[in-house]
Order: C-alpha cells, then structure tokens, then sequence
C-alpha cells in the first residue's frame, strides 16, 4: 500500500481493561495499514499504566511472529501487555516496570521519514500538550535504517513519555511506541533497544 493509505500504527487497541472507553474514542476518519481495531483513549491508557505499578508477569514473552513475517523478540522480563491493551492482529503490546511497547508491521512502499510523520501526528492528537524532539536516525534489526523521535504530553490524567520508531525495508513498514508515566522510560531503554536490534525484518 502507499503512504496515502494512512500509517501503519496509530495508537489502536482495544481500551484498557476492564475500563470501557467513552463512545468519541473510536476514529474512523482515516483509513490504516495494520490495525482495523479500536481507538484507545489515553486517559484509559495512563490508568492502565498506573496500575500496572512496577510488576512484570512471571518469565519473559516469547518471540512473535507479525505480519510480513516481521519477528519480535521480547527482552527479558517482558511479558506480553494483552490482558491491558489488545492491539489486534499485525501487531504485539508488552509491558514491564510500568512501560507498554508495542510493535506493528505490514506492507508500506513509503519511507521510514513518511511513516513517522504520519505517526507523529496521529500520536500528536491524543494530548492536550504535545513535545518531541527532533527526528534521529538509528539502525534497526541489524542494520536497517530507521528514524525515531521521543517525545512527552499531556493526558487528561498525567504526563507521559515514549519513544516512536519507524523503518521501511523491501515493501514492509514497521512501526515501534513505547510509552511510560514521565520520568520511567529510562528504566527502560536498553531493553527498548535491544528489540529493535534484535528484529527480524524479512
């Protein structure tokens, strides 16, 4: 598909459970590449997170297979985020020390600087504050090239934090967020970047 058929992440999924998002939550303004799912409040999304305090689930996820037979390999202590933010199908949420992450795939003919903007913006309408910093380059699954930007905002219950990733390679489009209550990402980031490392983009 081309870029114009939207990005491949927009922060979708199914609300926190057993929260039940409010009816305005669900967008269906653009079409996307990935996820035919539910829009996820952020207000929903921060109490998910708060509640997850910092305790993982026992053992460590194991690798995921996502669409495009792009492959994930959870870092350890990581265990899979489903039971809080079911992302659907083409894509897989994990969680640990109160930071989610969550990693989508599918077909895209843009460039990895095309599929982050179109994700900046999405992620940019979910605030009441938006910042991020400028856009940085990095390597993915053991050389792609890849772009990402970290950011922080406002929901209507705290501040938050995260990093967004994004890569384009041989017709796939692979996209990353990671988000945690401010100050806690840190705690997190090798992990983060072991992942990345350790993708699998066919």
């Amino acid at each position: 598909m081309s870029r114009a058929a939207g990005p491949i992440y927009t922060l979708r999924g199914a609300g926190p459970r057993p929260l039940v998002p409010q009816k305005g939550d669900v967008s269906t303004s653009r079409p996307t590449v990935a996820l035919g799912v539910v829009m996820v409040g952020w207000l929903f999304f921060m109490m998910a997170l708060a509640a997850l305090g910092g305790a993982s689930g026992p053992g460590t996820a194991a690798p995921v297979t996502l669409d495009r037979g792009v492959i994930v390999t959870p870092a350890e202590g990581w265990t899979s985020a489903a039971d809080i933010w079911n992302v659907g199908p083409g894509a897989v949420s994990l969680k640990r020390a109160g930071a989610v992450v969550v990693f989508a795939a599918n077909s895209y003919d843009g460039t990895a600087g095309a599929l982050l903007e179109d994700e900046v913006r999405q992620l940019r309408s979910q605030f009441s504050s938006f910042r991020s910093l400028p856009t940085g380059t990095l390597t993915v699954a053991g050389g792609i090239p890849a772009v990402n930007v970290l950011f922080s905002g406002t929901a209507e219950s705290g501040q938050l934090e995260g990093e967004l990733v994004a890569a384009s390679w041989g017709g796939t489009g692979v996209v990353m967020v990671a988000v945690a209550p401010f100050g806690q990402l840190r705690q997190v980031q090798g992990d983060i970047d072991e992942m990345l490392a350790k993708l699998e983009i066919p």
